[in-house]
């Protein structure tokens, strides 16, 4: 793949910005989720994690533009999303 950016250097960019977009939305939407399964009342939780999610946003935003390989990002915001979200049907199986 490394090859293909080198030829098509606009691609990376366009990869960047879709993981910083729906990388960061997915990031932050499990955070919420994660913390309404937390919080012993949902909505309060809920509320919580959305009203602290776009500080997750702006981290995986930075993270997407900053000069690692654009395979390296993707990978590392779909693992933070998959283990936030386990986390959280583990915490929700347990509050049941």
């Amino acid at each position: 793949m490394s090859r293909y950016l080198d030829r098509h250097p606009s691609m990376g960019l366009v990869l960047r910005i879709v993981a910083a977009v729906l990388g960061g939305y997915a990031l932050a939407s499990t955070w919420a989720v994660l913390c309404g399964a937390w919080a012993p009342t949902g909505v309060e939780g809920i509320l919580a994690g959305e009203q602290t999610s776009w500080l997750l946003y702006v981290a995986a935003v930075i993270w997407a533009f900053s000069p690692v390989a654009p395979g390296r990002v993707w990978a590392v915001l779909v693992a933070a999303t998959l283990a936030m979200l386990a986390a959280a049907v583990w915490v929700a199986q347990r509050g049941a």
